[in-house]
């Protein structure tokens, strides 16, 4: 027993690292964020490919990582090579994941598929250790999301790397589909299983083996199969098989919704603490599911132009979409998270938990409206509101982390905060 919680505090320790390098990289996504969002500086194809990147890797793989690492040792021995790869992939995740952002930032194609390659290689490094782990573990339905979300994760990742070499006339003969279908595996495919697994892992203790909970099951095969016909549809421009996409996640979302509706109904929203985080990330998922529904349905239907063609969709839509998942979905289960592992440090800046929530989602929600108004004051407004919050909660965590050792965290039960 004592040499378990010892693996397990070694693994914590590599989660906090994460977690803190994936804050630190957050940085520099909100300051274009807020730059661009108030129409201050016009910024040029690589710094908005940079704002992208830093969020969906830098802040969220990152946090991902996090997440894999802290759930696959969960009270479990760990031996061999499986007890030493986390410390030397968190190392390389946050190494790899750097130089691929700043490639992004300069604008150099070659260092954009050297970062890429080093960022695929540590990718399908975290696949392999999480499926070795699954071999060990009792199964439970966040695991298999957990592993779902990864594989998607590794595929997309090796899209981006064959799209940097086809782009650099390197790699020829890749259907032209592919540079839509790399967006399409990790926001569709890779974050949607992702949010709902970290949300499932947190807010549900009861994790039943995998065979006595088939509605569990059935909620990530669903969502992991929309995400590949989705995908694969991007890629051979088949509306058939996009539209596929629609039953199986709403199928899988109304079940999360179900087996998750307790514990949303008795969450304390005005009182601080992970459960509100966790079960607003469920919220926003939801909603994250029916623009993409409305987004597909709409193409299909050729209300952007007939035959159907995705490049008439308004922007406005994709950046709604964009946002409800990365900041509503992924940064508020990630803040979720944070939270939990600074525990010991909770009594530093405690008035900075209620102004990080109501802030990051309010201003969100409004930016989110501004884009669907076309509105410049709407933007101007809640931009600021919304980038604000999140340097505050940069700022809040990263000191609270800086404690000796992150609590062993617990699933929150329903009505309660956890401790």
């Amino acid at each position: 027993m004592s040499q378990i919680r010892m693996q397990t505090s070694a693994i914590r320790a590599e989660s906090r690292w994460l977690l803190q390098a994936a804050l630190g990289v957050f940085v520099v996504t909100v300051a274009i964020g807020i730059l661009n969002g108030l129409d201050l500086v016009d910024f040029d194809r690589n710094r908005l490919l940079t704002h992208v990147h830093a969020g969906t890797l830098g802040w969220i793989t990152l946090g991902f990582f996090a997440a894999c690492l802290w759930l696959f040792s969960e009270g479990e021995s760990l031996n061999g090579w499986q007890a030493s790869a986390p410390r030397w992939l968190s190392y390389l995740a946050i190494g790899s994941i750097v130089i691929y952002t700043g490639a992004f930032y300069v604008g150099n194609l070659n260092a954009k598929i050297v970062g890429g390659a080093l960022t695929l290689v540590v990718i399908l490094g975290l696949f392999v250790w999480v499926v070795a782990r699954g071999r060990k573990v009792r199964l439970s339905v966040a695991h298999l999301g957990i592993l779902a979300a990864a594989t998607t994760l590794a595929i997309g990742a090796l899209v981006g790397v064959l799209m940097g070499l086809a782009m650099s006339g390197s790699l020829k003969g890749l259907p032209t589909g592919i540079f839509v279908t790399h967006p399409t595996s990790l926001v569709i495919g890779y974050l949607i299983l992702a949010g709902m697994a970290i949300t499932e892992w947190r807010l549900i203790p009861d994790r039943r083996p995998l065979r006595a909970d088939r509605l569990g099951v059935a909620q990530v095969a669903l969502p992991f199969v929309g995400g590949v016909v989705i995908s694969v549809g991007a890629m051979l421009d088949n509306f058939v098989l996009i539209s596929l996409n629609v039953p199986l996640e709403l199928a899988g979302v109304i079940i999360f919704l179900i087996r998750l509706g307790p514990r949303l109904l008795a969450t304390p929203w005005l009182r601080s603490g992970q459960a509100r985080l966790y079960a607003v990330s469920a919220v926003f998922l939801a909603a994250n599911v029916v623009l993409l529904t409305y987004l597909i349905v709409s193409v299909v239907t050729g209300a952007y132009g007939d035959p159907p063609d995705f490049a008439r969709i308004p922007s406005w839509l994709i950046f709604a979409m964009d946002h409800a998942m990365f900041i509503g979905v992924m940064t508020n289960a990630l803040f979720g998270l944070a939270f939990e592992a600074t525990s010991e440090r909770r009594s530093l800046w405690p008035w900075a938990d209620q102004l990080i929530f109501w802030g990051t989602n309010l201003g969100m929600v409004g930016f989110v409206v501004g884009l669907m108004r076309n509105s410049a004051t709407l933007k101007q407004i809640f931009t600021p509101i919304m980038g604000a919050a999140i340097l505050l909660a940069i700022a809040a965590y990263t000191l609270r982390l800086q404690a000796r050792e992150p609590a062993e965290p617990r699933p929150v039960a329903a009505g309660g905060q956890g401790s």
